[in-house]
């Protein structure tokens, strides 16, 4: 499974985010690549939001799944700003 891109897009916001983040923004939040070359670095998310999705992109990214979410290879996560920014992470296999 570490061959596998996690891919984060804004579907939500309330009111004004104090980070600027928009409804459509996507980022790459791929943890980790076997080919150091595509190594990734941290994205331009608001720390915050970085800080409260963290665990669950490692869990993603090394296979595992929510038992609460329909598809496995989503979850859905808010920021801890009572909840302004809600981010879909995606989980795409890689080839």
């Amino acid at each position: 499974m570490k061959n596998c891109r996690l891919i984060g897009k804004i579907v939500k916001v309330k009111g004004e985010c104090s980070a600027g983040h928009r409804v459509g923004e996507e980022f790459d939040l791929t943890l980790f690549s076997e080919d150091a070359a595509k190594a990734h670095r941290t994205p331009d998310v608001c720390v915050f939001l970085y800080d409260a999705i963290f665990p669950y992109l490692a869990v993603l990214q090394f296979g595992g799944t929510f038992p609460w979410e329909k598809d496995k290879d989503k979850f859905l996560a808010s920021c801890p700003d009572n909840n302004k920014v809600v981010i879909e992470i995606r989980r795409t296999r890689s080839k």
